[in-house]
């Protein structure tokens, strides 16, 4: 879908290799000042989106386009330099002989030294490394060295910046501090910016938008609160979600979780409900079951309790039952989600 204030937009895009269709007729739109969550599962083919975007691969169906000029399409690619692209590589990748500044300013050759150098002292300040100009890559943290690759990515003032797994490399509150700073920067610079991770929490708290992809294909787009209480597809991509058979019938679907309407044709379906819209109860209309484990989690605890006819996964804050149990499971019937079977 293009809209008018699309930065980029990809219509039906598709790439193979040989027999195998790595990217499936994707299609997708970053808004302008926006930053769009591309989530998947290893394997999903973001990364490869991402290339294609870039320009560093050709796309075999469908086009893309930045800025309101197509930029790829079958018979045509506009070259990277040229597309007013920013990458942030999942490795950094800075050059470990050059400077902090010095890799700020690689992209800016051929301008007049005085603009090189004060573009680069402003983009440090605004990457809060202005006194680190002097250092090389090694003597930098892991977020130190992401903030000047971001630097280096906004030099030449892209249209849309590109971020690549930026936290794979990074674990606990580094990765949380890291991804924090990276979000600031990106909203104080008013960046368009799509950023492929396989982490939801990433996601989720990043992105304006999502783009969600498993196995080559678009399953799912729309705001990070659209996509995780309305998921179209039964993969857990933004947590976990227990599932029961269904039946639709006339608009309702009917399991032993409870009754939710759709506008999905009758037959057979699923319906879900997250964890976190469970709760144990001892009242009417609850599901009688064994608690069969209990992990705790911090802010909650994991209660699995097997039923007869399915295992549900709880989310309980506080006092907890203890292995062997018998509880009630109680769904919260207004967070029942209706899902296709395929």
């Amino acid at each position: 879908m293009v809209t008018d204030d699309a930065i980029v937009s990809l219509n039906a895009v598709t790439r193979a290799y040989g027999p195998k269709v790595a990217v499936n007729g994707a299609s997708l739109t970053l808004r302008r000042g926006r930053i769009l969550g591309l989530l998947g599962a290893s394997g999903s083919s973001k990364s490869t989106l991402l290339r294609l975007i870039a320009g560093l691969e050709p796309v075999d169906g469908g086009s893309i386009r930045i800025d309101g000029e197509t930029v790829s399409s079958p018979g045509r690619a506009i070259p990277p330099e040229v597309r007013r692209v920013g990458i942030v590589f999942q490795d950094f990748a800075l050059f470990p002989h050059l400077t902090v500044a010095e890799n700020v300013g690689f992209g800016l050759k051929g301008r007049p030294a005085a603009t090189r150098r004060a573009t680069v002292q402003a983009l440090l300040e605004r990457v809060r490394l202005a006194d680190r100009g002097g250092s090389f890559p090694h003597a930098l943290s892991g977020g130190e060295q992401q903030r000047v690759a971001l630097a280096r990515a906004l030099a030449r003032d892209p249209a849309v910046i590109l971020l690549d797994e930026p936290f794979s490399s990074l674990d606990g509150p580094l990765r949380v501090e890291v991804r924090d700073d990276l979000l600031r920067t990106l909203r104080e610079h008013g960046a368009s910016a799509i950023v492929v991770t396989r982490d939801a929490e990433d996601a989720m708290v990043m992105a304006d938008d999502m783009t969600l992809m498993d196995a080559g294909c678009v399953i799912q787009t729309g705001t990070p609160r659209d996509c995780y209480a309305r998921p179209t597809s039964i993969a857990r991509l933004l947590g976990p979600i227990d599932l029961a058979p269904a039946q639709i019938t006339g608009g309702v679907a009917t399991s032993i979780l409870g009754r939710a309407p759709t506008d999905l044709p009758d037959g057979p379906d699923w319906i879900g409900v997250r964890p976190t819209d469970l709760g144990l109860s001892d009242g009417d209309g609850s599901l009688s079951g064994r608690v069969i484990s209990v992990d705790f989690a911090g802010p909650f605890s994991v209660v699995r309790v097997q039923t007869p006819d399915l295992t549900l996964a709880v989310h309980v804050a506080g006092s907890c039952p203890q292995i062997g149990d018998q509880v009630c499971v109680r769904p919260d019937p207004d967070r029942l989600i209706v899902l296709p079977l395929a």
